[in-house]
């Protein structure tokens, strides 16, 4: 979620095929709890499946997933890859000895987004890949729960992209790390639900409603990539983000629920939501590192909880090897945000 909430308010309708309305229909009547998308497979909703999956997906056509490309090569003009298409992977910039950097957007925004850029130009001084998944279509719907269904398609059709990637130039899936805010930090759970062995997984105040309380097959969790970590921001009863500990290592940056800087500010501006997309951006490239943490059970008993040498960093320095666990660290309300 970003400031699109102004397209909510204002009454911008994203209007579903007629194709998925009757999809749901049937669904809701009990004839239906299944619909497969050619090389995607099968999706279960409604009667049968998880708790979770209680609305229709819609199908690639109308969600309209694109991805674009981005390397030292061609910084401001992305290329777009095809995931059925290995010309489209070896007429581009892509490099296989190169790492790759999904950028994931969340509810009714889109990968031209200020803080997706701002993301994309901050990875490229890394000499990454980085591609941006564009899914505005699906991720703009008027029904929150559609746009919530629609992330099971895009995240297989972005692990559909890792594998022709991985097919067509070699590239290992241990070197593909997907970033998502939001919505799509659940997209990116469900692409390494889809294709086993990604190396890394990162949630970005990962999206609350109609995740909380779920199974794991509903919601970014630990067994979707080798490494999963995640920055809450704003989570709570009234938050858009979640609280509950996804990966292997979950950051609570000031408890995770109110921002410091955002007093004040309006939902439009989704000040809370969107710090942890700031918060690591400014990890890729300050000098001045997220660190050190405290291994904490909660927030009351922070900072008198562990604080270790060897707790690990909050952002794109975040390593596996520095320990599992819940870990909390306080910001500044501006930047540079780390204290």
């Amino acid at each position: 979620m970003a400031n699109k909430y102004k397209g909510i308010l204002w009454g911008k309708l994203f209007q579903p095929s007629i194709r998925s309305i009757l999809y749901t229909l049937q669904s809701q009547d009990g004839a239906a709890d299944t619909v497969t998308y050619d090389d995607l497979g099968s999706f279960s909703y409604g009667n049968g499946a998880p708790i979770c999956h209680h609305a229709m997906p819609e199908s690639p056509e109308d969600i309209r997933t694109r991805f674009w490309l981005f390397t030292r090569s061609n910084t401001n003009s992305g290329q777009e890859l095809d995931r059925k298409s290995s010309k489209s992977i070896r007429t581009s910039y892509f490099s296989a000895s190169r790492d790759t950097k999904f950028i994931i957007h969340g509810y009714t925004d889109e990968y031209t987004s200020g803080w997706a850029m701002d993301m994309k130009n901050a990875l490229l001084t890394k000499n990454t890949n980085v591609i941006m998944v564009d899914w505005q279509e699906g991720a703009g719907r008027l029904n929150y729960a559609t746009s919530r269904a629609n992330t099971r398609v895009v995240g297989r059709e972005i692990a559909n992209l890792i594998e022709l990637l991985a097919s067509t130039t070699g590239a290992s899936y241990g070197s593909m790390h997907i970033i998502g805010h939001s919505l799509g930090a659940h997209t990116a759970g469900y692409a390494g639900e889809a294709r086993s062995g990604i190396g890394r997984l990162t949630g970005l105040d990962p999206a609350g409603p109609e995740f909380s309380g779920y199974e794991n097959e509903c919601k970014l969790d630990s067994s979707d990539a080798n490494f999963v970590d995640a920055i809450h921001t704003d989570g709570g009863a009234t938050g858009a983000g979640l609280l509950e500990q996804l990966g292997h290592q979950d950051f609570y940056p000031n408890e995770g629920v109110d921002q410091p800087g955002c007093e004040g500010t309006s939902v439009l501006e989704a000040c809370d939501h969107m710090r942890a997309t700031h918060l690591f951006t400014e990890s890729v490239t300050s000098s001045c590192s997220f660190s050190p943490s405290h291994k904490c059970s909660s927030w009351s008993s922070y900072p008198n909880c562990a604080r270790c040498g060897s707790c690990p960093e909050m952002g794109y320095n975040a390593q596996k090897s520095r320990g599992t666990g819940a870990f909390f660290i306080e910001t500044n309300g501006a930047s540079p945000f780390c204290a």
